[in-house]
C-alpha cells in the first residue's frame, strides 16, 4: 500500500469516528459525553485554568527519564538472561515475579522508599516499561540462530563485532517491540501515579473528573492520547534511522 493510500484512509477513519463521536454526544448531552464541538470549546479555557501544557511538560520529563533507564537495564538484562544460562536462572524467578505485580500494589511502598517527588515517579515509570523491553529482549536473545554466531567466530569476529554485526541486527525487531510496549505502559503509569497523588497531568485528569461537564475531561484524555500518537511515531523514526535495513527488510 503506498504512503498517500494508507494516510488517505486513516483521515477518513479518523473523519467517520469524529462525526459518529459528534452525534453520539449530541444525544447524551455534555453531562455523560460531550460532543466534539464542546470540547473544542472548553480547551482554551481548561488550557489556561490548569495550566495544561506547563503540567505536562513537567509529567513528560519523568517519562522520559524512567522510560529509557527502563529501556537500557530491560535491553542489557534481557540480552545477558538470554544468552547465559547463569543469568538466566539466577534471575528468572524475580523477572517473572516483579512482571506479574500491579504497579498499584508498589505504589505505597515507592512512597515510603522515594517520597513524592521526581524520584517517586520515575520509578514507577521505570518499573512500568522494563519488563516489557526485558522480556522481548530475552526471547529475541534466545532464538538467535546459532550458525550466525559460528560464521563470527569462524571468521574472527570479536565479541563487539559480534554484538554488532550479529546479535543487535537479530535482536532489533525484538527489542522494538518491547520498546513500544514499554512506551504504552509508561505513558498509562505516568497518568496513574500522578493521579494517586494529585500532581502533574494526572492531577489535572483527576480534577478535571471531578466536573460536572465531561468536555474538560476529555480534553485532557484526547490531549494524552496525541502525546502517546506523537511519542510512537518518534519511536519509529528513530528505529527507521538506526535500523534501516530493517525497514528495506520489511517492504521486500
Amino acid at each position: 500500500m503506498s504512503p498517500a493510500r494508507k494516510w488517505t484512509l486513516r483521515l477518513i477513519g479518523v473523519g467517520v469516528f469524529l462525526l459518529i463521536w459528534e452525534g453520539i454526544g449530541r444525544l447524551a448531552g455534555d453531562a455523560l459525553f460531550a460532543p466534539l464541538s464542546s470540547v473544542i470549546r472548553a480547551y482554551p479555557e481548561m488550557i489556561s485554568e490548569y495550566n495544561l501544557f506547563q503540567e505536562l511538560t513537567g509529567s513528560l520529563r519523568q517519562l522520559v527519564i524512567g522510560y529509557l533507564l527502563g529501556c537500557v537495564v530491560g535491553i542489557t538484562v534481557g540480552a545477558a538472561m538470554g544468552r547465559s544460562r547463569l543469568v538466566d536462572g539466577l534471575l528468572q524467578p524475580w523477572v517473572s515475579m516483579l512482571f506479574a505485580t500491579s504497579i498499584a500494589a508498589l505504589v505505597p511502598l515507592f512512597i515510603l522508599l522515594f517520597g513524592f517527588g521526581l524520584a517517586f515517579r520515575v520509578a514507577i515509570v521505570f518499573m512500568s516499561t522494563v519488563w516489557y523491553v526485558l522480556l522481548n529482549t530475552y526471547h529475541g536473545a534466545r532464538g538467535v540462530d546459532s550458525n550466525l554466531l559460528e560464521a563470527a567466530r569462524a571468521f574472527d569476529a570479536t565479541p563487539l563485532q559480534t554484538l554488532r554485526m550479529v546479535l543487535l541486527p537479530a535482536l532489533y525487531p525484538y527489542i522494538l517491540a518491547g520498546m513500544r510496549n514499554g512506551l504504552a505502559h509508561a505513558i498509562r503509569a505516568m497518568v496513574i501515579v500522578e493521579m494517586y497523588i494529585v500532581v502533574g497531568f494526572g492531577g489535572i485528569v483527576y480534577n478535571t473528573g471531578l466536573e460536572i461537564g465531561t468536555a474538560p475531561l476529555i480534553g485532557t484524555l484526547l490531549t494524552i492520547m496525541t502525546v502517546g500518537v506523537v511519542l510512537t511515531e518518534i519511536l519509529k523514526a528513530l528505529g527507521r534511522l538506526t535500523a534501516p535495513w530493517y525497514e528495506r527488510g520489511q517492504r521486500a
